[in-house]
This record gives structure tokens, sequence and C-alpha cells, in this order.
């Protein structure tokens, strides 16, 4: 119903905001925290190879995800058809958007 909209709305922004907040503000302020990000996004990288990985590890690998901005992690599904095709051209214009973005 609604709810399913609405939370994928909220979803949407929100991980978008701590992308944002993480890669420009914090990140560019922090060297330690600058590491410590580009180190969370190898481990994600890292953790999504066909081993077998200890069940208690999964949390810590949606976490993972979340860092490398997977935008297949929070998809629009409930507003509109969303494939993996949008999802392939979402991320080759993710680097035009923000660039825009950064003028404002």
């Amino acid at each position: 119903g609604d709810t399913g909209y609405v939370v994928s709305i909220l979803g949407i922004i929100g991980v978008v905001l701590i992308w944002i907040v993480l890669n420009h503000v914090a990140s560019g302020n922090y060297d330690a925290l600058d590491v410590a990000l580009l180190f969370v996004q190898v481990t994600g990288m890292i953790s999504t190879y066909g081993l077998k990985w200890h069940s208690n590890l999964k949390p810590v690998n949606t976490i993972m995800s979340i860092a490398n901005f997977d935008v297949d992690f929070i998809t629009p599904n409930c507003l509109i058809p969303w494939g993996k095709a949008d999802s392939f051209f979402l991320q080759l214009l993710l680097p035009f958007i923000f660039g825009f973005l950064s003028f404002f």
C-alpha cells in the first residue's frame, strides 16, 4: 500500500544523504575517516566473492554493501518497474549527477 511508497522514498533519500555526508563532509575533513571508508568499501567488494562466509558475517556484509553505495540495495520497485538495466544506467550517471549537484 501507501506505506511501501513512503518507506521506499525515505530509504532512497536516506541512503543518498548518508553517502553525501560520508563522502563530502566527513571524509573531506578527517583523513582517518577517509581511510576507514576506503577500507570498508574494499572489504565490501571482497565480501561479494563466492566464498563460504560465516553466517555471522551476513549483517556485516550488508553494511559493507551500503558503504559501497550499492544502488541495488534500495530500489524503487514499489514506485516504478525497476530492472538490472535501470540500476546499470543509474550507476553510470551517478558521477555526472553528483558532479552537477556539487555546484549547489
